[in-house]
């Protein structure tokens, strides 16, 4: 059974493209579109990691990390952050609400599947 990825993003062409790339790489996906709906469909879907984006509409993206590391069901779930953010107060930030890896967007596609790898142990 493939490792499954949530996919939590604003952005319907950044969602679309991580999508077909996750997909091509093996992965199952699941997506959402904002916090609250990204909160629902990790307990629907119970990803294997989460592939956060830090600037979403409805909430921080720092904030629903902090959520999601609360569920117990998902305290080690690694999570990487992608954001158009590239201060070093934001890296810190992430790293205490329970970020595994930052990712600066542009997302750099080899990147994201080398740190998907190396999060999930695979």
């Amino acid at each position: 059974m493939p490792k499954k990825i949530l996919i939590i993003d604003d952005d319907y062409n950044i969602v679309k493209k991580s999508r077909e790339e996750l997909l091509k790489a093996g992965y199952a996906v699941a997506t959402a579109f904002n916090g609250r709906d990204g909160i629902e469909t990790l307990k629907q879907e119970k990803p294997d990691c989460i592939l956060l984006d830090l600037v979403l509409p409805d909430e921080s993206g720092f904030r629903i990390a902090q959520e999601i590391k609360a569920i117990p069901d998902f305290t080690e779930t690694p999570i990487i952050a992608t954001s158009l953010k590239h201060e070093e107060i934001d890296k810190h930030i992430a790293a205490k609400s329970g970020i595994t890896v930052y990712i600066e967007k542009p997302i750099d596609y080899k990147r994201l599947l080398f740190d998907i790898k190396d999060v999930l142990g695979v």
